[in-house]
């Protein structure tokens, strides 16, 4: 008997497989984009279709890769992405499962104009995080920041790591996000965090962005140190306007 189950065990997961590789048809070939992004976009145009209706449980990643014929990786970035974008959520154990109520937030960071309104966003909400994070900060933290400092003073004048450089200027934010003590601060930050990483490899592009991001960054941990909160918000307000009026002048 027990062996007979085992049979029918496998026999349906083999009818499961053929089902996914057929249904593998639905989907568009992916554009010519990030394969994480294309992925994403067919996932998300298959949840707002009613291909998955809310709170039916989707494709495992595995099968999604098979269906997709893309690594794990590729469809994990995507399924991060929708779960970001309140698409999806997991339950441990179970699955993946189609939202009940989706966020009316998502900005494609592919998309320029996209990209802008992350700056404009950003030129709102940074000066007063840094405000915050001057008078909260730790001594832990500054030493972070000044890590951050130094990897970006190692490739500053390169060429040839500029996602380094770019990785290093967003976990300098994000630490400043962090260190306002404010959740609000921290969420937002995380909502933006792909998006920002985006510009930053844009700027990162450019040996005067590079230098000029490194000075501000020099600038803002000084007033850190001193508990200089004005200082510290005017400073990191001159930086992402800064940062967003090259920024647009180069998109356009």
């Amino acid at each position: 008997m027990e062996q007979q189950g085992q049979q029918r065990q496998q026999e349906q997961h083999r009818e499961q497989q053929e089902e996914i590789r057929g249904q593998a048809k639905i989907f568009a070939p992916l554009e010519r984009k990030s394969r994480s992004a294309a992925v994403f976009e067919a996932l998300k145009g298959k949840i707002q279709s009613g291909f998955w209706k809310q709170g039916e449980k989707i494709y495992t990643e595995a099968d999604l890769a098979s269906a997709f014929n893309v690594g794990r990786s590729t469809v994990r970035e995507a399924l991060n992405r929708l779960k970001a974008a309140n698409f999806i959520y997991t339950v441990p154990g179970l699955g993946t499962f189609v939202n009940a109520v989706q966020s009316p937030l998502y900005l494609d960071p592919e998309n320029i104009r996209d990209v802008v309104q992350v700056m404009e966003f950003r030129v709102a909400y940074e000066p007063y995080c840094a405000f915050l994070a001057a008078e909260r900060v730790t001594a832990p933290e500054i030493d972070a920041l000044v890590q951050c400092v130094g990897r970006q003073e190692v490739n500053v004048a390169s060429e040839t790591d500029l996602s380094g450089f770019a990785e290093a200027d967003m976990i300098f934010h994000s630490l400043i996000a962090s260190a306002t003590r404010n959740t609000l601060f921290s969420h937002s930050f995380d909502l933006i965090r792909e998006h920002l990483l985006k510009q930053q490899v844009i700027s990162a592009s450019y040996a005067e962005r590079r230098a000029k991001a490194l000075a501000y960054h020099r600038q803002i941990i000084q007033a850190f140190r001193r508990r200089e909160c004005r200082q510290a918000e005017r400073v990191m307000r001159e930086h992402v306007t800064e940062t967003r009026n090259a920024i647009s002048a180069l998109l356009r």
